[in-house]
């Protein structure tokens, strides 16, 4: 019981507490130290996020985010089925990556299915766009504001609609740009 509790507790104090929090560094040293994200330099994860996680500790260990990359305000981030993120990967505001579901068959619906979301480097995913689990994002892919991403995106891709198809493919290149997201230490 007591454990339960305290996980309650880290859950809420996540949630209400520390995601409202204008300090980078308060905020991410809770990311890492009391969730086990890994967290790469130069990583921003904007204020206003939605974490659910299953278990604290182990849903912590499913979490890195590689450097330079920018969680904007106001995302789900379902954590259960793992998330990683590569490096210098922009994630705007809204957007959900939901990586747990129920299954279909279970006629009790409480079964929960989990499958991780990995997103490659580079990578950019506008406005209010949904990830499901189980999906991978190639390097340099670009999912469109909206979009609702239930397939596996291929390298430089460019994918929007519901559900999201491919609409373009960018020019494969190397690309080497950075993100630049702090405002408050």
């Amino acid at each position: 019981m007591t454990r339960y509790v305290l996980a309650a507790l880290i859950r809420y104090t996540t949630n209400h507490v520390v995601a409202h929090i204008p300090s980078y560094t308060l905020r991410h040293a809770w990311y890492r130290r009391v969730l086990g994200w890994s967290m790469g330099p130069g990583v921003h994860v904007l204020m206003d996020q939605h974490i659910h996680m299953d278990g604290v500790v182990t849903s912590g260990r499913k979490v890195s985010i590689g450097q330079g990359s920018v969680i904007n305000q106001g995302c789900l981030l379902y954590t259960s089925g793992g998330i990683s993120i590569g490096k210098c990967v922009s994630i705007s505001a809204g957007v959900w990556l939901v990586t747990g579901s129920h299954d279909l068959e279970d006629p009790g619906f409480a079964a929960t299915i989990a499958g991780p979301i990995v997103i490659g480097d580079h990578v950019w995913i506008g406005m209010r766009a949904t990830v499901l689990g189980g999906v991978t994002i190639g390097e340099g892919a670009v999912v469109m504001a909206g979009a609702m991403v239930t397939r596996d995106v291929p390298p430089f891709a460019v994918v929007g609609g519901v559900p999201a198809k491919v609409v373009r493919q960018r020019e494969p290149r190397v690309l080497s740009y950075s993100l630049n997201a702090r405002l408050l230490e």
